[in-house]
């Protein structure tokens, strides 16, 4: 024999559950542009996947107030709170006041798109949109690389040696342009320091300074700050700063135990098809990751080699493109009988058919660097 199974007992006033899920969205393309001292403009849509409820069913279905958007930015492990957007109101944090608004809030509580500007080096990083409603939420993110770099430049003869004509072509020959007030501004703002008077697209005389000292006053005596001397004759002589954005072509570095003198790097580049790399190119393969601790020549001249992460064997503890002067004032490039590696580019345009790199190499975007083999 067995035993008859129990009926369930029925539901008499089972309640209907229904999930009124969100959906947010980050717009992957066109991908955004990031440059120093420019306007980021992030997209993020919400989405609800079933209707709202009703303000009688809203309690029974636990979707209670109203939506709540929040951005936050994220950067070597560190999580910023950048805006909360609730009905009316938007808190936007201290750091990022007068930078950040949502156009489109609250006209358009779905449409939760962020505008950052007067952007920083140190913006980089990871941008997560946020958003909830009662017990729905939902969140997407967006990786973000700030491109662009201002850097002091001087040539290989004496300090302050350029008339305001001489420092636009100076950044011109080395693959770069006269950085802009706003750009200078905007590397001050990322940590960028440096006590020499340099000229600005503006005719402008400038230099930044965090920690004031003696000589680095300017006109701003114990106080940090961008120095500012104004509008200057365009014959009086001072260095430069120069801005690059972004390395469009391809990096090459050759190491050798011999090394070679600049004439010698000049005519390896020439027999590879290639041309020696400018300074311009080196700052804008560093803003964009290169690290190489190997001093080598340019087209200029000069010596140098890009560092991300500081060592002290490679220049100390700070990051940038550390270069080798020939005098303890910081002035003049090495003898051009000296032996270092060298440093070559190649256009893009013709490296568009290239499949094969070596064994080392790094791309970050559009642009490439490979370690060549040593020649044997």
């Amino acid at each position: 024999s067995f035993k008859q199974a129990k009926p369930l007992p029925l539901c008499c006033c089972c309640l209907e559950v229904t999930h009124y899920a969100l959906q947010v969205s980050i717009s992957k393309y066109p991908p955004v542009r990031a440059v120093l001292s420019g306007s980021l403009t992030i997209p993020c849509h919400i989405t609800y996947l079933r209707p709202l409820p009703t303000a009688g069913t809203a309690s029974r279905h636990g979707v209670r107030g109203t939506l709540r958007v929040k951005w936050t930015f994220h950067a070597n492990g560190k999580e910023t709170e950048i805006l909360v957007a609730r009905g009316l109101k938007v808190k936007v944090s201290e750091i990022y006041r007068n930078r950040v608004f949502l156009p489109f809030y609250p006209d358009s509580p779905t449409d939760a798109t962020l505008v950052l500007s007067e952007l920083q080096s140190n913006d980089s990083g990871l941008y997560r949109c946020d958003a909830q409603h009662g017990i729905e939420d939902g969140q997407d993110f967006l990786e973000v690389k700030v491109k662009g770099v201002v850097f002091h430049y001087r040539g290989g003869s004496s300090r302050y040696a350029y008339t305001f004509p001489q420092a636009q072509a100076a950044c011109a020959r080395i693959g770069a342009a006269i950085a802009t007030p706003e750009q200078l501004h905007a590397a001050y703002r990322s940590g960028y320091e440096q006590c020499d008077a340099g000229w600005l697209a503006d005719q402008t005389v400038r230099y930044p300074i965090h920690t004031p000292r003696e000589a680095c006053y300017g006109d701003m005596n114990g106080f940090p700050g961008i120095r500012n001397y104004g509008i200057v004759d365009p014959g009086d002589m001072y260095d430069v700063y120069c801005y690059a954005e972004e390395l469009y072509g391809d990096l090459f570095v050759e190491s050798s135990p011999g090394k070679f003198t600049w004439e010698e790097a000049q005519a390896a580049c020439e027999k590879l098809g290639l041309e020696m790399a400018t300074t311009g190119q080196l700052y804008a393969a560093w803003n964009q990751g290169l690290d190489h601790c190997n001093p080598g020549w340019l087209a200029d001249g000069s010596v140098r080699y890009p560092i991300v992460t500081p060592r002290e064997k490679c220049g100390g503890n700070m990051p940038g493109v550390k270069t080798l002067f020939a005098f303890r004032n910081q002035t003049g490039f090495p003898d051009p009988q000296s032996k270092f590696d060298y440093k070559c580019t190649q256009p893009a345009r013709l490296l568009s058919g290239q499949e094969k790199l070596s064994e080392w190499s790094w791309r970050p975007g559009r642009g490439l660097f490979t370690l060549l083999p040593a020649r044997t």
